[in-house]
């Protein structure tokens, strides 16, 4: 595939000039809102909730746009990049990110508009499947160790703008060449490296994507200029991040909406963790459950602890612990689970859990991949590393949100959110429920 096929203006007239989203894809999409948004509120009162509350609230913008918990009203790109960034906070999205800023964004500029939820949904999808396939596109050889995330640069700050760039032209109804050129201004602030993961600016990534789309898509309809082949012309976007023979092209050419992404089974986060980590925290909760290891018994582990992803190996705080192999090993065994409750500062510093860190080695996985356990007294246990758990049926996605909501709303606020959400495509406006995702403000459509 020739990287002079016109893949701006595919993407663009795709997002602009689609006439409706199939239906396969309503019910995935709100599932994936549903659990966006409880991911986002668990994060509000932990500090980087508190922070970026704050650094909103310092710039003192007024406007119609609301923070997720606080119930701070104002402009749709800093409700945007402060929503956004509590969505990503946790790592404990979809695992593809790309919720944590396309829906930020259709949501700020929902509320501006006062659009209904039918139309902000439709934007999400459409904006969804572009980026999810923009994404393929660039980083289809990361496993082989290949292209722009594995040399350091990070999807979400690559695609992020440009992709809440065509979701909020969606939603102002510009046409398929505004929109081109919206994703030629938002590509100004397409960067972003991984050696941010595990600290608080990894969140911002989103929130600075949610923030330049909307902006990309304000300029976009006054008459700013950019290139409107950014992505595929000569020193553009795919020159200068990914290499010819680590491109696929095809994933915009020929698999753009044949079908949707979000047609397949969802893959919603279990766990609170980088995405390395959860089949770690999985065959940890096997040795606890299923051959009753105890903590007190052990002498050494050796495991595969995926230091590209998982790269802080002494965690300092809760935005580290996620993204330390050892550690979520660690707090597994020692507390038989790994939930949010597990990301606390106690937790973290915990002197038990340290010294067990201290036993657990990093050893390059063979084929298959193990984990070993070497006991007191008793031969070794090794057990297989399976390939990542995660949430599709509804009900369980469902008690996620229900689990994470709570630590801003009541049973009886939850329960409404949850009802405004999967009923997202009869909104009649988007500021109902909005409203509804803060303690402070009554429940009403």
């Amino acid at each position: 595939m020739l990287a002079s096929a016109p893949l701006t203006q595919i993407l663009a007239s795709f997002v602009a000039d689609t006439e409706a989203v199939p239906k396969a894809t309503i019910e995935p999409a709100k599932n994936v809102i549903l659990d966006t948004i409880g991911v986002a509120l668990a994060a509000v009162e932990r500090p980087i909730g508190k922070v970026i509350a704050g650094h909103v609230a310092d710039a003192g913008q007024p406007g119609p746009a609301t923070v997720f918990g606080s119930g701070i009203k104002t402009s749709p790109e800093m409700a945007a990049l402060a929503n956004a960034t509590l969505a990503n906070a946790l790592d404990f999205d979809d695992g593809s990110h790309l919720a944590t800023h396309l829906l930020p964004a259709v949501l700020a500029v929902g509320e501006r508009h006062r659009l209904s939820g039918a139309a902000v949904l439709e934007a999400f999808i459409l904006a969804h499947e572009a980026s999810a396939r923009l994404t393929q596109a660039i980083d289809v050889q990361r496993r082989a160790k290949r292209g722009p995330t594995h040399r350091g640069w990070w999807h979400v700050g690559l695609v992020g703008p440009m992709a809440a760039a065509m979701a909020a032209c969606r939603l102002m109804h510009l046409d398929a060449g505004q929109t081109a050129t919206a994703i030629g201004i938002a590509s100004c602030s397409s960067g972003g490296f991984r050696r941010n993961m595990g600290t608080m600016a990894k969140a911002l990534h989103s929130g600075n994507a949610a923030r330049a789309g909307i902006e990309a898509a304000n300029l976009a309809s006054r008459g700013f200029t950019a290139d409107p082949e950014i992505l595929e012309a000569p020193l553009g976007f795919l020159q200068a991040v990914v290499n010819p023979e680590d491109q696929d092209l095809a994933a915009i050419t020929e698999r753009l909406g044949r079908p949707y992404v979000l047609e397949g089974l969802l893959r919603i986060k279990r766990y609170p963790a980088c995405n390395p980590a959860h089949p770690l925290i999985d065959a940890a909760l096997r040795l606890t459950h299923e051959h009753a290891i105890r903590t007190q018994e052990i002498e050494a582990i050796d495991a595969d602890l995926h230091t590209f992803s998982l790269l802080r190996a002494k965690p300092w705080d809760v935005d580290s612990a996620g993204f330390s192999g050892a550690f979520v090993i660690a707090a597994t065994l020692m507390h038989g689970r790994f939930t949010l409750a597990e990301l606390t500062h106690d937790v973290v510093h915990d002197p038990r859990i340290k010294a067990l860190m201290e036993k657990i080695r990093h050893v390059p996985a063979g084929d298959p991949e193990t984990i070993k356990v070497r006991l007191r007294g008793k031969e070794a246990v090794t057990i297989d590393v399976r390939p990542v758990s995660r949430l599709s049926a509804r009900e369980d996605i469902r008690a996620k949100f229900r689990e994470t909501a709570a630590a801003v709303l009541t049973p009886p606020a939850i329960a409404r959110l949850e009802e405004m959400i999967l009923g997202f495509d009869r909104l009649p406006d988007v500021a109902g429920l909005m409203n509804a995702t803060t303690r402070t403000t009554s429940i009403s459509t």
